[in-house]
């Protein structure tokens, strides 16, 4: 919570931070290992939630780079200085199944069904984001084979609205009702508020008799509320911390501090817990298809409903060079960055 409380060995250190605020401030480490070909003398952060004002900053020199969203791409996508990246982020929808309703596997199918992904991506975010079939992402680790884990995996949910009306029809009959009224808890940024009215529009339409009502909230409030299961539905995210599927799949095991929908399926918590330190672990084909069929459990159970991986539209500045992005890990590095 304060510069002074935070250990860091890499080319940079923090220098200025508080608690919700919109200036974050790093400076050069002189202790770090490769310090000299470090040149910047620091970075600076602004924390501007509104596109459209942190487009005007950069306009005006304020900023040296800055991540456009929506009718923003369409704008500026020919200018030189535009950029468009592919990041490691998956976005979904989280069901917490200790709620009446949610434990029911036809209206979860209903749900991960009623909306058009394809739309989001392209008429929403238009960032270069790609519509989410899956629960492992694209561009994350390859297998034994050489080829991305997608690349010979399932695809899942695709937008069927006919069917997802079939699967509502089946869940009320199971569950005894007619109607049913969810809260979805959506963060505060413009990206996130615009996927989750659409999504709410979508399955209102779909489903008839399913409300969704938002919530909308600070991530920090946000990830506290599900970490607790303190909500119904949520829109979350996961980052990749390493280059592997199961940097996703081991969130969706019994009592993982992850497994916000508090889901439990005793087959996938063997073949995960193999993968990590079993006989899988020592097999490296076996394992990579056991990952395949982990992540199809995850999907055929609806225990998460995939909406988007994440893409970035950047503007930087012609005289910034040398930042690397990366779609695992650390999604931005600045050490090899020069600014003229």
């Amino acid at each position: 919570t304060s510069p002074e409380t935070i250990l860091a060995n890499g080319p940079y250190v923090l220098t200025s931070y508080e608690p919700a605020a919109t200036t974050i401030q790093a400076t050069k480490n002189p202790d770090y290992w490769d310090a000299d070909k470090v040149a910047l003398a620091g970075i600076k952060w602004q924390v501007i939630k509104d596109s459209q004002q942190a487009m005007l900053s950069y306009q005006n020199g304020d900023l040296d780079i800055a991540t456009l969203s929506g009718e923003q791409v369409e704008q500026f996508q020919a200018d030189p200085e535009f950029h468009n990246i592919m990041a490691g982020y998956l976005w979904y929808i989280s069901p917490n199944q200790k709620v009446a309703g949610l434990e029911n596997e036809n209206l979860r199918k209903a749900l991960a069904l009623a909306y058009d992904k394809e739309a989001i991506a392209k008429n929403i975010l238009k960032d270069g984001s790609i519509a989410a079939y899956f629960a492992v992402p694209t561009l994350l680790a390859t297998g034994p084979d050489g080829k991305d884990f997608r690349e010979t995996s399932g695809t899942y949910f695709e937008a069927d609205k006919a069917q997802a009306l079939a699967y509502w029809e089946e869940a009320k009959k199971e569950l005894g009702v007619d109607s049913l009224t969810y809260t979805m808890i959506v963060e505060d940024t413009e990206s996130a508020q615009n996927v989750a009215q659409f999504i709410q529009a979508e399955i209102q339409t779909t489903l008839p008799g399913i409300t969704i009502k938002l919530e909308v909230m600070p991530k920090k409030n946000r990830v506290e509320r599900m970490q607790e299961g303190e909500f119904e539905l949520g829109l979350t995210r996961w980052g990749p911390d390493y280059s592997d599927p199961m940097t996703y799949l081991d969130m969706w095991i019994t009592d993982s501090s992850n497994n916000y929908g508090f889901w439990s399926n005793s087959e996938y918590d063997a073949i995960i817990n193999s993968a990590k330190k079993g006989e899988l672990a020592l097999d490296v084909e076996k394992r990579w298809e056991a990952l395949k069929e982990a992540e199809k459990i995850v999907m055929d159970e609806a225990v998460i409903f995939p909406v988007y991986q994440k893409g970035d539209a950047v503007m930087i500045k012609s005289t910034v060079s040398g930042v690397e992005f990366h779609s695992v890990g650390i999604n931005r590095i600045y050490k090899n960055t020069t600014k003229q």
